[in-house]
């Protein structure tokens, strides 16, 4: 299976674009959300493999057998893509300064690999927190 990464970004207008970055060609989509820039890309992505197939291009056999989609968000708009995650519950799971983090989010500090894996490790531990609870 073949790993396609998608960088996302959120628009001034609140609408979502994600864009390939390791792939022969470049795909871009967009979406009033992130569920549905996902469905939107993942659309166009199997038209620009339709049509490689058509034109028979050799690279389209690398996804023969199948493609995984990792969606990737920078730091700086993280917080602004998923609002209702609060950087300060972050920076207490992540074990990192608040004011750090919201520099990180501003772009006026950039975190380090060390720094970066902490908060995503920070904002997983939270997600699986969330799908334990029951209603």
């Amino acid at each position: 299976m073949k790993r396609v990464i998608i960088y996302v970004e959120k628009a001034k207008d609140g609408t979502y674009w994600g864009t390939t970055e390791n792939l022969d060609g470049v795909v871009s989509a967009y979406g009033n959300t992130l569920s549905e820039l996902k469905v939107e890309l993942e659309k166009v992505f199997d038209e620009h493999l339709e049509v490689a197939r058509e034109l028979k291009e050799e690279w389209v056999e690398k996804y023969d057998n199948g493609v995984q989609f990792e969606y990737k968000i920078d730091l700086e708009s993280f917080f602004d893509l998923i609002p209702e995650v609060k950087i300060g519950s972050i920076a207490e799971k992540a074990k990192i300064n608040a004011s750090l983090l919201r520099q990180y989010k501003t772009g006026k500090a950039n975190a380090s690999e060390e720094q970066t894996k902490k908060i995503e490790k920070a904002v997983h531990d939270l997600g699986k927190e969330l799908l334990s609870v029951s209603f």
